[in-house]
């Protein structure tokens, strides 16, 4: 799936955004297993970002460099 810039844009502030949150609070952040992951359809449903928010952060910032 390819996305178009407009897409790109808002997902790269999405990401961004994150980034900020954690950041500003890291020690207070939490990652949980929302309601909506769970419903995205994915072969491999253990994420591994949601192990820990350290794994999450670097997550983020590969993704953002990516966009």
């Amino acid at each position: 799936m390819a996305l178009n810039k407009e897409e790109t844009t808002v997902l790269k502030i999405l990401v961004h955004k994150e980034l900020e949150l954690i950041k500003k609070d890291e020690k207070n952040f939490t990652i949980s297993n929302s309601p909506f992951l769970n419903k995205v359809h994915l072969d491999d449903l253990d994420l591994p970002f949601m192990k820990s928010v350290e794994v999450y952060k670097e997550f983020l910032i590969k993704l953002e460099k990516k966009l």
